[in-house]
């Protein structure tokens, strides 16, 4: 119900709905672009929040979760935020309800190789899909897009396409083109600049992502990096990364 100019449940009307779209395989304006890990040490102002109160206490307080939310939001035109929370405290604990724009991580993927991936993690991989798509069914609630990140897990491309998500997360080490032809042209890809590459300069920072953009196409595509910043990353470095996107990929659809 909406009302008064607020969306559902009385929160403020979605204004930026890229990330969403590009994820469902939408046309869109320009890629639009977040890096895991983007509300993190590298940002002093969320390191001088977080040592007002332990982990916990923070975890605990909705007005310090949103705080901490939006920093990165406050400092580069990000197209999705990502909540500050811990993976033990469920949402409903902070006193809110809320809807999750859902990532699996997979972080040993190259760990196990493809026999110990297909026995051990895929099966799982899929039914986490399987059961969250399932569950929103029978709340009667909307489906929402899900990624699923594994890590050096560029053996099972195949598989992951096929695994029951709308998007693929890929690390640094997978080529794009190549990524395309495994996974065929019915997932969105996301990812997936080397994270290192944000400590060059701003300008080859530019290069660099003009080049993940050809490589990848304006279509069913979601930038990012290939894995979360790094603590003494610059941030500025990450905002030369996210207009980089913007910039180039507005140019990309233009052409």
């Amino acid at each position: 119900m909406e009302a008064n100019g607020l969306g559902p449940q009385g929160f403020p009307e979605l204004k930026n709905d890229t990330f969403l779209r590009a994820a469902w395989g939408e046309e869109t304006d320009y890629t639009p672009v977040w890096c895991m890990r983007q509300a993190g040490r590298y940002l002093p102002e969320f390191r001088e929040t977080r040592a007002a109160q332990d982990f916990f206490s923070t975890c605990r307080s909705p007005e310090a979760c949103c705080e901490l939310t939006l920093q990165p939001l406050r400092r580069f035109p990000l197209d999705a935020a990502i909540i500050f929370s811990d993976i033990l405290v469920v949402p409903q604990a902070l006193g809110m309800e809320v809807t999750m724009a859902l990532q699996l991580f997979e972080s040993h993927a190259g760990h196990l190789g493809p026999q110990l991936f297909n026995k051990f993690a895929l099966p799982y991989i899929r039914d986490v899909a399987k059961q969250v798509k399932a569950r929103l069914r029978e709340a009667g609630l909307a489906p929402v897009p899900m990624i699923i990140f594994a890590k050096d897990g560029h053996f099972a491309l195949e598989e992951l396409a096929q695994a029951g998500y709308e998007v693929v997360g890929l690390d640094w080490t997978v080529a794009p083109k190549k990524a395309r032809e495994c996974v065929g042209k019915t997932v969105t890809l996301q990812g997936n600049l080397d994270p290192c590459a944000l400590y060059a300069s701003e300008e080859e920072i530019g290069q660099l992502v003009k080049q993940m953009l050809d490589d990848f196409g304006p279509h069913r595509y979601i930038a990012n990096l290939g894995h979360g910043l790094y603590p003494d990353m610059d941030p500025e470095h990450v905002g030369a990364f996210v207009d980089a996107v913007h910039k180039h990929s507005r140019l990309l659809r233009q052409n």
